[in-house]
């Protein structure tokens, strides 16, 4: 693809798409926020503002002003669901990731080609923070506003009203896929209870009931077996048998419906998110943050979301967007995020 035309059709979605679902009361701060955040490399966020904005005052002040902005970061889905990346059969995984302090709960819908698209964007405060004396002061504030969210709602209970929020969103359950850290009671129970269908990973070690008796997941004698867990009437599939890997995949689902090799290769896909994790950090440079407030990098996971979802459409039916290992290719969120820096570059020195 010329780099030019990456320019171009990431300008008519922005406009044609994104803009008119924007309440024009927090418009210019939506606008402010895409041309600072969505496909520029994360400095800080005032030197992002600042490549805006070049007056330090008013740079600083739009920044603060927009990630603070809770009412904008809700609406923010509403907006991104403008794209119709997300449908009913869609496969949406589920994940956690750190954040230097802060912990987002990520939703990105599969591909198929190695990285997941950002759907569904939630910040609390991280879980694993030092409760050293010596810890330096940004972490020590960050523990106990971890420790005072605590004590109004529990971790589960944030991943669950988030869930609900995301379907209520869609106005539809797309199929969740999730790490083993999700095998919660809790969790599953209320997944099941309103009809969404789930994929997660069991520990080997997990007792289910199979038979009538207690069974460790490891234990059970076929590679697709019905049993009861938390008194739901679930699947467990084992994954072949991989030299890579020093035990199989144990995959808990109710969905009775899609053959064996179809689910593993569904929760095969979940590692797109884990990738797509590592482009938002390396590739968008959010390694660096520093933020205190949920909301601020809330916002800004948003605005990179819309970046990785504009880069996707942009480029989509691309050489650089061949399904292969997502370990052996080149991102194709690096490939389409150098296409665009090239169409810079030859803007700036063409003549």
């Amino acid at each position: 693809m010329p780099p030019t035309q990456i320019v171009r059709d990431i300008r008519t979605i922005t406009q044609k798409q994104l803009l008119p679902q924007v309440t024009d009361k927090w418009l210019p701060q939506f606008n402010f926020g895409i041309r600072a955040y969505t496909l520029q490399e994360f400095t800080s966020a005032t030197g992002n503002a600042r490549m805006v904005s070049p007056n330090p005052n008013t740079a600083s002040s739009k920044s603060r002003r927009l990630l603070s902005n809770s009412r904008l970061a809700e609406q923010m889905g509403t907006v991104f669901d403008s794209l119709g990346l997300v449908k009913p059969r869609s496969f949406v995984n589920i994940d956690h990731s750190d954040f230097n302090g802060l912990m987002a709960l990520a939703g990105a819908v599969q591909t198929r080609k190695g990285r997941a698209i950002p759907c569904m964007v939630e910040v609390t405060y991280a879980n694993r923070l030092t409760a050293r004396d010596d810890a330096p002061p940004r972490k020590k504030a960050l523990r106990a506003a971890w420790t005072e969210e605590r004590k109004s709602r529990s971790l589960t209970g944030h991943t669950i009203d988030a869930l609900q929020d995301f379907h209520d969103r869609l106005g539809f359950w797309p199929r969740l896929v999730f790490d083993r850290g999700f095998c919660n009671e809790s969790i599953m129970t209320h997944l099941a209870a309103e009809g969404s269908t789930f994929y997660v990973r069991l520990k080997a070690g997990r007792f289910v009931e199979f038979g009538g008796q207690k069974t460790e997941v490891k234990a059970l004698p076929d590679k697709d077996s019905t049993i009861q867990l938390f008194g739901l009437k679930l699947r467990v599939i084992r994954s072949p048998k991989n030299r890579k890997a020093e035990e199989p995949w144990y995959i808990l689902t109710n969905d009775f419906s899609s053959s064996r090799n179809k689910i593993v290769g569904i929760y095969y896909r979940r590692f797109e998110i884990e990738e797509t994790f590592r482009d938002e950090k390396h590739i968008f440079g959010l390694k660096r943050t520093r933020l205190n407030k949920p909301n601020s990098l809330k916002v800004i996971l948003w605005l990179v979301s819309f970046g990785i979802a504009l880069l996707y459409l942009a480029t989509r039916g691309s050489p650089g967007q061949q399904a292969v290992h997502p370990k052996k290719q080149c991102s194709w969120v690096r490939q389409s995020f150098e296409t665009l820096k090239r169409a810079h570059i030859q803007f700036l020195w063409s003549g």
